[in-house]
């Protein structure tokens, strides 16, 4: 192998070294971007599910006053 291929090739190796290095530095990047989705997703999550039970105990304390005020009117009839 004479010197400029020998060059040739630490060149190549080299650069793939490097390309190898901020792909890493992406994936670990990307990582972080992603977790951090994840955990928002997840709070809007216990988000949803916190608000549709206050839902439900608003909409149960609404069916049980309308239920209560028809059982009066079915009394008085």
């Amino acid at each position: 192998m004479d010197k400029n291929t020998f060059e040739e090739e630490r060149q190549r190796h080299r650069i793939k070294t490097e390309r190898l290095m901020l792909e890493s530095e992406l994936v670990k990047q990307l990582n972080g971007v992603i977790k951090k989705l994840n955990d928002e997703v997840d709070m809007l999550t216990k988000q949803k599910i916190y608000l549709q039970s206050k839902l439900k105990e608003k909409e149960g304390a609404t069916n049980e006053k309308s239920n209560v005020g028809s059982t009066r009117e079915e009394v008085r009839g």
